[in-house]
């Protein structure tokens, strides 16, 4: 360390950063190998993380609900 000349030292300061060891997120889940789309005539293979029985050009539709935006609520009068 060096000296200042004022007879006063100056320290060192280290900080560290980081974070705690934490557990491993969880595996995909996967289905089984080898499947096949249940479409009649699709031969497609089905990955073994899309637990669907059929491809993606054949997956029925499915429409969300949509309801729009939420208006902000008056204050009660």
């Amino acid at each position: 360390m060096a000296d200042t000349g004022q007879g006063a030292e100056m320290s060192e300061t280290r900080i560290f950063k980081g974070a705690r060891p934490r557990e491993l997120p969880r595996p995909n889940r996967t289905y089984n190998q080898g499947r096949v789309c249940e479409q009649d005539g699709c031969e497609t293979r089905l990955s073994m993380y899309n637990r669907s029985r059929y491809c993606w050009a054949h997956t029925p539709l499915k429409f969300p609900v949509v309801r729009g935006e939420r208006r902000p609520r008056r204050p009660a009068a």
